[in-house]
């Protein structure tokens, strides 16, 4: 099976009214933004897709974005370059999020769902820090987005990545002047390490 061609446009310039991609209906290029966006806190939202500003501030949800006029389409989404799915299947785990960029400054973003420890993160983490320096992707750092808890196994996760040189950051870098709010969010830690 052929993996997605990298230039496919996101979920939401895929689904405005009139615009149908019949060649890739039920493919990967349609689950994996939307199950990227399924893990979108609303300051994520509001800092790489742009909702929040001119829409209600609590995330729409996956799929909302199809009432969105075309013409603003560019203006809202041009910030995420690339979906990203890995499986790695020597731990059973898989690693979703996106690319991306600000500034000409490429940043992957990745989510590390609950048991993500359980699974092991070397060899997915080997392969992550190897996928954001290739050519296609050319990411600088890359974002290791943790869901916030009171578990301990979630702030041994946090600790596990500061032995691989990621440390603590907010969304600060990511944020636009003209974008309002906090840039901490209620429900991931993000810790950045450099590629």
């Amino acid at each position: 099976m052929r993996s997605p061609p990298l230039d496919i446009p996101s979920s939401i310039e895929r689904n405005w009214a009139g615009n149908t991609w019949p060649e890739y209906k039920g493919e990967a290029t349609h689950t994996i933004p939307e199950e990227c966006e399924r893990l979108f806190c609303d300051k994520l939202f509001m800092t790489f897709l742009g909702e929040g500003n001119d829409m209600r501030q609590e995330s729409l949800g996956v799929g909302a974005f199809q009432n969105i006029q075309p013409n603003h389409i560019g203006l809202m989404h041009d910030r995420i370059r690339r979906w990203i799915e890995v499986w790695d299947y020597t731990s059973d785990a898989i690693f979703r999020g996106f690319v991306a960029d600000v500034d000409g400054e490429q940043t992957l973003f990745v989510f590390l769902e609950d048991g993500a420890l359980s699974h092991g993160l070397k060899s997915g983490l080997i392969a992550l820090f190897e996928l954001a320096g290739i050519d296609a992707f050319d990411c600088s750092q890359i974002v290791a987005c943790v869901k916030r808890s009171q578990q301990t196994n979630e702030m041994e996760l946090v600790r596990s990545l500061g032995w691989c040189g990621f440390s603590l950051t907010t969304l600060k870098p990511w944020v636009t002047c003209s974008d309002p709010g906090s840039v901490i969010s209620s429900k991931w830690l993000f810790l950045v390490a450099e590629v």
